[in-house]
């Protein structure tokens, strides 16, 4: 998979912003001892088998993921210092999550 896009509603990503979004969502699910959390993330994970060139993501998961993706930032931010990839991904990730919230729009994982 290349470059990955994130789309929800009114909200477009940055330029390939999702990139990493497998190690997030992994990196994620690895800290946060939410099952629901977990339930979602896998189920995202194991869409992208199935996809030709995009996922999404519901407005009820997105709601869901918000808390986890706010504290994985924080919990980056002061781990690398520095911006990386990762913390990109998340960022827009977390907007995304907003809109979907907001807007009752799907968030699209396009690559």
């Amino acid at each position: 998979m290349g470059g990955v896009n994130v789309y929800c509603g009114s909200f477009v990503g940055e330029d390939k912003s999702a990139t990493k979004f497998e190690t997030v969502l992994d990196e994620i699910m690895a800290h946060d001892g939410s099952q629901k959390t977990k339930q979602i993330i896998l189920g995202i994970i194991e869409s992208i088998d199935d996809a030709e060139d995009h996922i999404l993501i519901s407005p009820e998961d997105a709601k869901e993921l918000i808390s986890p993706l706010t504290e994985y930032l924080q919990s980056i931010r002061a781990e690398i210092g520095t911006f990386d990839m990762r913390e990109y991904c998340a960022i827009d990730l977390l907007k995304a999550c907003k809109v979907a919230t907001e807007e009752k729009e799907p968030i699209a994982l396009v690559w």
